[in-house]
């Protein structure tokens, strides 16, 4: 738990670019004795095996009372996910009146959509039993942008759901308006910044820690250059960096401001010849990968970087997104 007594939430992520991004509630899918941890880590990797692409999965204990808006009970920007499940446990379903379940259902629903993108999709994973046909059929027609099944407790349900989660991905992938091009957009700059006032990071003394990711970075892309680096108010701030990199930087003279403006990978062959506006310094080469908050907010980026210029094609850019996963998990120890 928080220290504000709101559940806590965990997010794990898959390799893979273009994640999906599913925000879960509750631990019907989980094994027991995993934790919501463990949970969120084998949904991730399974529906990144089915779909081919990266996975976020933040995970949070059944929600079930609150004074409003879910976001703002726990802490969380739901506006960044492409679908909410809910994986209605066992206990919110055993020895309960039928309406009472689909009432509860709805009332998580009704207080999460105020703050999801307008085009995610709710999954609900309700129990199966003999005398709850109805519950999922019930939830299905209460709403737009709902689907429902019935499904066994614990894992076994996973294959199911996945193949529910690989369809309703796919569907929202093929429209125009979708939460997945809808992050494409340029995040508003004032979220980056009070995200980044509330994980104190900026500022604060080198750690061994994010030196490692930083060195594992300029070894594995053979560069002089890498680091980790923040976008506060006004400049870019180097937590980690190796050539050319450290403390602060001009935002004229940072790559990394362009970076956190997309979700996906930054790659510039060769700057001194881009006609993309970018900075004209030592920096030829540069590869970026924004890092984001456990949901989704993009404070930062991982970057490496050269004074020779490179193919593009040569970069490996699902290894720079599993070195921002990395550097995110340090924000959060």
């Amino acid at each position: 738990m928080n220290p504000d007594g709101t559940p806590s939430a965990t997010t794990a992520s898959a390799s893979g670019l273009d994640p999906d991004r599913v925000l879960v509630f509750g631990d019907g899918l989980v094994p027991l004795g995993d934790g919501l941890s463990a949970g969120a880590r084998r949904l991730a990797d399974e529906l990144a095996a089915s779909t081919g692409r990266g996975a976020d999965v933040t995970a949070v204990p059944w929600w079930s009372s609150g004074s409003g808006r879910v976001d703002a009970d726990l802490g969380l920007d739901t506006s960044t996910y492409d679908v909410v499940l809910l994986a209605v446990p066992e206990a919110a379903v055993q020895g309960q009146v039928p309406s009472r379940v689909v009432m509860s259902v709805l009332a998580v629903i009704d207080a999460v959509r105020p703050g999801v993108d307008r085009a995610a999709v709710f999954v609900v994973a309700l129990p199966a039993g003999a005398d709850r046909g109805f519950l999922a059929a019930a939830v299905q027609a209460s709403g737009p942008r709902i689907v429902a099944i019935s499904v066994d407790s614990g894992p076994a349900a996973r294959p199911r759901v996945i193949e529910v989660l690989h369809g309703v991905l796919a569907e929202q992938r093929a429209r125009t308006d979708s939460p997945q091009g809808h992050r494409d957009a340029p995040q508003p700059e004032q979220r980056r910044y009070e995200a980044l006032d509330r994980l104190g990071i900026i500022d604060t003394p080198g750690e061994e820690r994010f030196d490692r990711i930083v060195d594992g970075m300029r070894r594995l892309f053979r560069t002089r250059g890498a680091a980790i680096n923040f976008l506060p108010e006004g400049r870019q701030w180097t937590k980690s960096g190796t050539w050319n990199a450290s403390g602060d930087t001009a935002l004229e003279d940072s790559f990394c401001r362009t970076t956190v403006t997309g979700p996906g990978p930054m790659v510039v062959g060769d700057a001194w010849h881009d006609a993309g506006g970018l900075p004209r310094n030592a920096i030829r080469f540069y590869a970026g990968y924004p890092i984001e908050t456990l949901d989704g907010v993009r404070v930062g980026a991982v970057c490496v970087f050269d004074p020779a210029p490179r193919n593009e094609r040569s970069v490996e850019v699902d290894l720079l997104r599993d070195f921002a996963v990395l550097a995110r998990g340090e924000l959060y120890r």
